[in-house]
């Protein structure tokens, strides 16, 4: 309960501190939260049109939590929290069930403490659902399978976990494959066999149905359409990738992955329940991803739910050093100390350009009272490009819709491009069609382009007042007339 409420406390203080990604608005959209009456048909129709490479699961979620809480993104981002907190009750209780009672905590501590998957309890998306689903199946499977818990509740909730599963995100196929891997080849044949069979079958027969549309989707990804130019990751980058996110980036921790391969040696179930269904997975990736080039270092979210696989795992590793109490803290606190590490020295905008941008919801809600018809917002940033166009609009576009004015935060990369003197020539040239302009830039970002924004503003119009309320960004007005 500690790690749980730790986390959530640390979680919620985020909760209003970024923009939403461009994904989080096909989420907001596809959900219905842009218009004024959504219901279930209008989201079928969106995620058939537009999102084809979607199950939707998480948008059916969304749909029912934005009609109870409100379509605020702060309160839309609560749901990923939810699963998140979800997921970490569930590893805990499937590191106790099924290695040792230690490993119950060490298993909580470590994906609570894992850097990648943090990024994922704010953005509005369906990742911290498709871990939470992924568990609650392995954790009842294995309840099953080993522990031999046959009644009739246990089978509906493998299927409802199944169901569940297979619609939270596509990659559940991965994770699905394996499980019915090791069903088929390391599970004694019986009646119960065969009422596992039977569950995961069920499932499987009420996701076709939607197989059609995730054809037409991957069709469209394989062209480029949905992807475009991207660096595909080959065989060999997808598993360090995999390694390297789930373990906080340091190979150290390869060392317990060997010591559970002992145990599959000694013939330990869970052992080769969990090294089947990770092996097929990624092998599952490697396939996908040479046929569909859908995979990137950007992407890397998308491996998500091997993530608790590889920290049971550990623990199983982990679990045969439980002799030496204080060398299993110290790696324990190891393990913290590389997350820590590893986010100082990556950063999240690596994989979530949104956490090291402007703000730009809180530029808006601080300039709601002071924007006039025909002002113009200006400004750089080093992490969420603004100009990033969905199907249903840009950020920009969802956070300014009330206000007449225009927008032009370019992206450091592409000022990195230009030579000084191109930059002040086409700043100047914009500037001067405007009474009013109002400038915006973190405040951890403002070499280079500060002096040349500043002198390009400085020709026409005059410094009016530069406001730092808000904690990472600075607003400065410039104007043609005499400041009021």
């Amino acid at each position: 309960m500690v790690v749980i409420l730790v986390t959530f406390a640390l979680a919620t203080r985020l909760l209003d501190d970024y923009p939403i990604l461009p994904d989080g608005l096909r989420s907001i959209a596809t959900a219905g939260g842009l218009e004024a009456e959504s219901d279930l048909a209008s989201m079928f129709e969106k995620l058939t049109d537009v999102s084809q490479q979607h199950v939707p699961g998480y948008f059916l979620a969304l749909f029912a939590w934005g009609k109870i809480a409100g379509w605020d993104p702060l309160l839309l981002r609560t749901l990923s929290l939810f699963f998140g907190i979800l997921s970490l009750a569930l590893i805990f209780r499937l590191g106790r069930d099924f290695v040792s009672r230690e490993a119950g905590f060490f298993s909580i501590v470590m994906l609570a403490s894992l850097s990648f998957y943090n990024l994922w309890y704010l953005p509005i998306r369906m990742y911290t659902l498709f871990v939470a689903t992924g568990l609650w199946l392995l954790w009842i499977y294995l309840r099953i399978v080993i522990h031999g818990r046959t009644s009739p509740g246990h089978y509906a909730v493998l299927f409802l976990a199944s169901i569940s599963f297979l619609y939270s995100q596509i990659f559940s196929l991965a994770v699905g494959l394996g499980l019915a891997l090791h069903h088929l080849l390391f599970v004694a044949k019986s009646r119960h066999w065969l009422f596992v069979a039977a569950a995961g079958a069920l499932a499987g027969l009420l996701f076709l149905p939607w197989l059609s549309t995730l054809l037409t989707g991957t069709a469209e990804v394989a062209s480029g359409e949905e992807f475009g130019d991207i660096r595909v990751l080959g065989p060999v980058e997808t598993v360090a990738t995999i390694l390297s996110l789930s373990m906080n980036a340091s190979v150290l921790f390869l060392g317990l992955l060997a010591l559970s391969v002992r145990r599959v040696l000694n013939r330990d179930s869970v052992s080769i329940a969990l090294w089947t269904i990770l092996i097929v997975a990624i092998a599952f990736y490697v396939a996908v991803n040479r046929a569909t080039g859908a995979i990137d270092l950007h992407r890397s979210r998308y491996f998500v739910a091997l993530f608790p696989l590889i920290i049971l795992l550990l623990n199983v590793g982990l679990a045969q050093l439980s002799r030496w109490k204080l060398v299993s803290l110290v790696i324990l606190l190891f393990w913290i100390a590389s997350g820590l590490l590893y986010q100082r020295r990556v950063g999240a905008d690596i994989f979530l350009r949104s956490y090291n941008t402007i703000p730009i919801h809180l530029v808006e809600r601080h300039l709601r009272e002071d924007l006039q018809p025909g002002d113009l917002l200006v400004g750089w940033s080093g992490g969420l490009s603004f100009e990033y166009r969905t199907p249903y609009g840009g950020v920009i576009d969802y956070y300014f819709a009330d206000h007449p004015v225009d927008i032009g935060i370019e992206h450091t990369y592409v000022l990195q491009q230009l030579g000084d003197d191109q930059i002040s020539a086409t700043l100047a040239e914009r500037f001067a069609q405007y009474q009013r302009i109002w400038l915006t830039y973190e405040l951890d970002n403002t070499a280079r382009f500060q002096e040349l924004y500043q002198d390009a503003l400085t020709h026409n119009h005059a410094r009016c007042f530069r406001d730092r309320t808000l904690a990472t960004v600075a607003i400065e007005l410039y104007q043609r007339s005499a400041c009021e």
